[in-house]
């Protein structure tokens, strides 16, 4: 009998520690073992490095993509803005030149052209310039040296009258009477200007290539009258 009761106390005991330790295994209040505890840190440690590498990478932020358009609209703006200021200053140019007295935008003329004569060598002297009136006839005749290494070909003398409020009146073009001028040697043009009443205040000549393009010349004239 005692046996009995041995065995089922045993019984009993072997099936209350089943049942409390499925109860601890189904507890939620129930914690993990102290090697699950141990573990927990070590994740923990990996999650905070993995955030800390996160951390470290530099943020590069993107610009938006409107950007490169709009520098480009405004590049194009300024170049509008810039031509439109040019062809403003041109027009303004233009209205100041039709202001102004013939006299002046000639004088302006000869100017700017005697600047780029003088970057330019002298290929021959001017000798001589002078006119005198006969039988109602205006004679002007000029003399002119080739000062140069080279020979000059087909040169032309260009001979512009002024009227006496200052414009030019007439251009005549003469030739010389060479048309090769060799270095060291003399040429001479002269004009006549028939029936003339007076009408000019003045006149000046330049010297220019039958392809247009205008020679520069040293001025060697001894007696100067009133042409230039």
């Amino acid at each position: 009998m005692l046996i009995q009761l041995f065995f089922r106390g045993r019984r009993k005991s072997s099936a209350a520690d089943v049942t409390g330790r499925m109860k601890k295994d189904n507890d939620p209040r129930h914690f993990p073992d102290q090697d699950t505890a141990e573990s927990q840190p070590a994740d923990d440690t990996a999650v905070s490095a993995s955030s800390d590498a996160a951390a470290s990478i530099p943020y590069t932020s993107q610009a938006p993509s409107f950007a490169t358009v709009q520098r480009r609209s405004s590049i194009l703006t300024d170049f509008l803005r810039a031509l439109l200021i040019i062809l403003s200053a041109a027009t303004l140019a233009g209205f100041v030149l039709v202001l102004l007295p013939q006299s002046t935008v000639d004088t302006m003329a000869q100017f700017l052209q005697s600047r780029h004569e003088t970057s330019q060598p002298e290929k021959f002297a001017l000798l001589y310039l002078g006119d005198e009136i006969t039988n109602n006839e205006l004679q002007v005749r000029g003399v002119i040296r080739n000062i140069s290494t080279a020979p000059i070909e087909q040169l032309d003398a260009a001979i512009r009258f002024f009227s006496h409020d200052g414009s030019i009146s007439e251009t005549a073009v003469v030739r010389m009477n060479k048309d090769i001028i060799g270095p060291g040697e003399i040429a001479q043009f002269e004009l006549v200007y028939p029936n003339y009443k007076m009408e000019f205040a003045r006149y000046a000549v330049e010297f220019k290539l039958r392809n247009g393009d205008v020679v520069p010349y040293k001025d060697m004239r001894t007696d100067r009258v009133q042409t230039e």
